[in-house]
């Protein structure tokens, strides 16, 4: 019993610690992640066994009386201490097991939830510094628009003077200095263009740089830091929450089978130390 239980108990560690179980169901292990688990199992199952007769052959014969004595129970402490840590050290996997559905279930949310955490982070902090970007870049284009605005003003006004709806009709005085006044207007928007064209590439270069940089926090950073959550320590926390009756019992049954056989051979060793007697 105790080294089926060790073995069962010990592959499914061995399955958390290097992370070939998770959250998510495996589809398919290979062959060789199995033979190492089952191999894993085996030796510690094995090895349990050999270590918990090694602690069994502590066990002297008895005082010479054919009861237990607080003296022998005293002698016998560190052994009884090293059956419950041993007991503890083998029921913890298997627990982790019983209660893999509802774990994995409360794993999820709080991934998700720090995931949402995470990403409402990294929005805010991306959308701060996209926000100052757009704010320049609108200026720029506000100024443009205003220089389209008194270039369209001035091509109006120059064919209102040519067509006659302003003045004379024709191109005299008066629609010279309009013609000229439509060129300086094109001609600062141009300039105005010029000037501008690598801040306004600069600018969404950068707007671009940084919407790739919140894409790649938001699906690969964030994601590998929520996964972080999946580990032993955070299973054995998140199990603690479902501890219940049956699994007192559990802990019990198998103090049970590992300190009956000390108590049996305790007593024998007083029998058997009474008879020579």
């Amino acid at each position: 019993m105790i080294g089926i239980s060790a073995a069962f108990s010990f592959g499914y560690l061995f399955e958390l610690l290097f992370s070939f179980g998770g959250i998510e169901p495996n589809v398919s292990q290979p062959i060789a992640v199995r033979f190492l688990i089952v191999l894993f199992s085996v030796f510690s199952g094995v090895g349990i066994i050999f270590f918990y007769r090694w602690l069994l052959s502590f066990i002297n014969k008895g005082d010479g009386s054919s009861r237990i004595t607080f003296k022998e129970i005293h002698r016998a402490t560190p052994l009884i201490i090293s059956a419950v840590l041993l007991c503890m050290i083998i029921v913890t996997p298997i627990r982790l097991k019983v209660y893999e559905t509802e774990i994995n279930v409360e794993l999820r949310i709080k991934q998700q939830e720090k995931l949402a955490e995470l990403n409402k982070s990294s929005t805010k902090r991306f959308q701060y510094d996209i926000d100052l970007i757009d704010a320049d870049l609108l200026k720029i284009e506000t100024d443009r628009s205003i220089l389209i605005d008194r270039q369209k003003v001035a091509e109006k006004e120059y064919i209102d003077q040519l067509q006659g709806r302003a003045g004379n009709a024709g191109y005299g005085p008066r629609a010279k200095q309009l013609e000229m006044l439509k060129k300086e207007m094109i001609a600062s928007v141009e300039s105005f263009d010029v000037k501008t064209k690598v801040q306004v590439e600069t600018l969404r270069n950068q707007r671009q740089k940084k919407l790739e940089e919140l894409d790649y926090e938001l699906n690969i950073t964030n994601l590998e830091q929520a996964h972080n959550l999946e580990s032993f320590m955070t299973r054995l926390k998140i199990m603690s929450t479902f501890e219940n009756v049956s699994s007192f019992l559990f802990f019990i049954i198998m103090i049970f089978f590992l300190i009956g056989p000390m108590y049996l051979k305790m007593m024998i060793s007083n029998s058997q130390s009474a008879d020579s007697q």
